[in-house]
This record gives structure tokens, C-alpha cells and sequence, in this order.
């Protein structure tokens, strides 16, 4: 049985960051792009009006005393967005024309429908309508062709963090899907005969599946994607088939099944379906049946494997020891261990320790004047998750410590999600 810095060691060592893959670019916001975004086309793809008004030639204004007086056009056809016409425009005609439509041929620039003459801004194809621009300028109000970028022109260069806007612009290059490093997919599984889902009411000898929606939501918490598995019965086939579907993902945590009872299956179902055990229990009150081991895939990174145990103080304690901080490094974050995130407390009571392994006690973590304080909560063991909600943090009793009377200086853990600085 190694200890918990031992583990930590071998579970770094195992752990790489998980190779990058296409996502959809709706799911992309967030994520580190992997490769250049190149555009398949013009932008815009063509000529086009960027106001509601008529396509005009801009030679007809050339003699329009500045452009102070009134030109009237022939309006031939009306185009709208998504539309195109084969007229080419000539002199003293015009074509009404809606914003993002494409430039008819032959015209040069759009006169807003504001600047019509009254009575003649409804015109439609076969009448006439005046126009008055004393600001007219050739190509104004038209976007030209390939002037927002070009075919082939990388639009979104490797390395940026996607944003909305990068949604929209690899939509509009023909982009669906982005390589990118996508959070961690983590496949869960409860075993267990007497488990049953929490929304049905427990039969004699049942209780409901606390642990599979505790790590669901242990797993969302750390920035990856959760993927509930449901529970699995302590039988070899059903068991292995669910094994071998969650071995897909990055991460696989079962829990249950790994202690060295009858019907506690799990690490001979793992290596039986190739999964190479690194270790099977850590020294360490609550969660010391931990098994934990990889599946190497070729064309991916390896899967971590994390038979945790089935009471639920042990599983959350394990987790958290654990499993985060694999999480963390195969997201491409730094490795940090929880015995980092130590800090040092005044104990508020006594408390009592194991002569053979390090205990981790759930306690209550509170500011003082001067420096942090620590109580212990009235723990009834490894299933009691009551006690746990209470708790903020992790007294750290050693091996061999009898344990810590009232005032001394001791090591805790803070649960970070439920322990803040009240001066953040």
C-alpha cells in the first residue's frame, strides 16, 4: 500500500494532456483553437448594397450641378437579398435595390431611399423616380467584393481563445467544426446490486445512487464534460460491457466495487479488459480501497482510470485528492496536488487519529482576528454525507498522530468551491 504522495507522483506521471478534436463551432466559445481558420471565399462573395434604396450609375450625376439637383431615373427591376438579376445597368436607369443584395452589373454605387423626391420613392419597375444626393460619391453605400478578407486569407490564427465573434466567422468560411482542446470527457459509473436511481423510493436492503450525481456535478466543476453511465449491477458481463463504453472517454470514475470483498469485481473486470493497474489502495482514512490505472489508445491520449470507493465521504474525499488534479493536468493546467493547497489552523476542539494512516476529517473552516481556525464536525464515518455538507475543509490528522488536542497548530485543506477569503 503506497501513500498519498506516492500516488499523486504516479497518477502526474500518467497523466498527458488530452490531443485536441473537432467540436462544433457552437460549442467552441472558450476553447484554444489548434489550427488556422482559412476562408473558402470572398467576403463579401460579391458586390452589394449596404442600404434600401437604387443601384445607380455613377455617371449620371457627373453633371447634376454638384449633385444639388434632382436626377431622374428609369427604374427597371427591384432585386432583393438573395436575389440576383441578368440586366446590366445602363445610363439614366436604376434598379431598386434592398440592403445585401447583390450590385446589379453596370452599377457603381446606391442612392438611399431617403434622398428620392417625395412622391416618387415608391417607383416601381417601369416608372421613374427623382433622386437627390448632394453628399453622391462613386461607390458609395456599396461593399465591394472580397474587401473584408479574401479566399484562402487565415482568418483566425492558431492559439486564440475562441469568442462569440470567432462563432460567427467560422460560420460565415464554411467552418462548422474547429480543432481545439475541448474540456475532458469524463464517463461515470455507479456499481452496486442495492443501488437504485435517487428519484425512486428504496426497497428493503436499496439505497439511492448518491454518488453518480455528486461526481457529475464534482466533474462539471472542474470545467469538464460529465458523462453519466448510470449504475452497473456486481456481475462480470453487464459490468465489462458498461466498462468498455466509458473507456471512450478521457477520464473513467466507477465507483464501488473495489474492495476485496465477494462481490467487489471491479479492478479484475478493468484488467481483464486491458486496463494496467498503477496502483490499488493508498494509505490514507477515508478512501483507502482507491484503484487507479490506465488505458493506452492509439490514435488518443491515454484514458485515466478511477475505481473510487462506494461510500460516498470516501468518494468526494478521493475526488478531491485525486481525480482534480488529474483533471487539471490533462486540461493543460499545472499539476497541483491538494497537499499544495495546505494551510495552517488554530483547532477550536480535539481531535482523534489513526495509528496507521492519515485522516482526512471533515471540519469547519472560519477567519479568526489573526489566523484561521479550525473545528471539527461530530464525523459518523465514510457514508455520513450530512456531516460533510457541513464542511468547508479537511483536517489533516498524520499517520501515527494520536491526534491534536484544542489550540494546537494543525494542517487543513479548504474546499474551495465551499471555503472563499472573506476579502476576495
Amino acid at each position: 500500500m503506497i501513500d498519498v504522495a506516492e500516488a499523486l507522483r504516479r497518477i502526474q506521471k500518467s497523466a498527458v494532456v488530452v490531443q485536441p478534436r473537432r467540436v462544433k463551432i457552437e460549442d467552441a466559445v472558450g476553447l484554444r483553437l489548434q489550427e488556422d481558420v482559412t476562408s473558402d471565399t470572398d467576403s463579401p462573395p460579391w458586390h452589394r448594397s449596404m442600404m434600401d434604396g437604387f443601384a445607380v450609375v455613377s455617371k449620371d450625376f457627373v453633371h447634376s450641378s454638384d449633385c444639388k439637383q434632382a436626377v431622374t431615373l428609369e427604374v427597371v427591376a427591384e432585386v432583393g437579398a438573395g436575389e440576383t438579376t441578368g440586366i446590366v445597368l445602363k445610363r439614366d436607369q436604376c434598379i431598386r435595390t434592398m440592403t445585401g443584395a447583390p450590385m446589379p452589373a453596370g452599377a457603381d454605387a446606391v442612392i438611399p431611399i431617403e434622398r428620392a423626391v417625395s412622391g416618387t420613392s415608391n417607383a416601381q419597375a417601369g416608372e421613374q423616380v427623382s433622386v437627390q444626393d448632394p453628399h453622391f460619391r462613386c461607390g458609395q453605400h456599396v461593399s465591394e467584393k472580397g474587401s473584408f478578407f479574401r479566399a484562402g486569407q487565415t482568418v483566425i490564427r492558431q492559439g486564440v481563445n475562441l469568442e462569440l465573434v470567432h462563432v460567427g466567422l467560422a460560420a460565415e468560411v464554411g467552418a462548422s467544426h474547429v480543432l481545439a482542446i475541448a474540456p475532458p470527457r469524463v464517463s461515470i459509473i455507479t456499481t452496486g446490486n442495492e443501488l437504485v436511481p435517487s428519484c425512486q423510493t428504496p426497497a428493503g436492503g436499496q439505497i439511492r445512487n448518491t454518488n453518480g450525481p455528486m461526481l457529475s456535478a464534482a466533474v462539471a466543476s472542474c470545467g469538464a464534460e460529465p458523462i453519466p453511465m448510470g449504475i452497473a449491477s456486481d456481475h462480470p458481463e453487464p459490468l465489462r460491457a458498461l466498462i468498455a463504453q466509458g473507456l471512450a472517454a478521457d477520464i473513467l470514475l466507477l465507483s464501488g466495487g473495489v474492495s476485496t470483498g465477494d462481490y467487489d469485481i471491479v479492478p479484475k473486470t478493468l484488467e481483464n479488459i486491458g486496463v494496467e493497474c498503477v496502483f490499488h489502495k493508498v494509505c490514507l482514512k477515508p478512501g483507502k480501497p482507491i484503484w487507479f490505472g490506465v488505458l493506452q489508445r492509439p490514435a488518443a491520449s491515454p484514458t485515466l482510470v478511477f475505481g473510487l470507493p462506494g461510500n460516498p465521504v470516501s468518494t468526494l474525499v478521493c475526488f478531491e485528492l485525486f481525480v482534480r488534479p488529474a483533471l487539471e493536468k490533462i486540461s493543460g493546467k499545472s499539476f497541483i496536488p491538494k497537499d499544495r493547497d495546505q494551510q495552517t489552523a488554530r483547532l477550536t476542539n480535539s481531535v482523534q487519529g489513526s495509528r496507521d494512516r492519515p485522516v482526512y476529517h471533515p471540519c469547519r473552516l472560519e477567519l479568526g482576528k489573526s489566523e484561521l481556525l479550525a473545528k471539527t464536525l461530530p464525523w459518523g464515518g465514510s457514508a455520513d454525507l450530512l456531516t460533510l455538507s457541513l464542511a468547508n475543509g479537511l483536517l489533516v490528522v498524520p499517520k501515527e498522530c494520536g491526534g491534536f488536542g484544542r489550540g494546537e497548530v494543525v494542517q487543513v485543506i479548504p474546499l474551495v468551491s465551499r471555503f472563499r477569503d472573506k476579502s476576495e
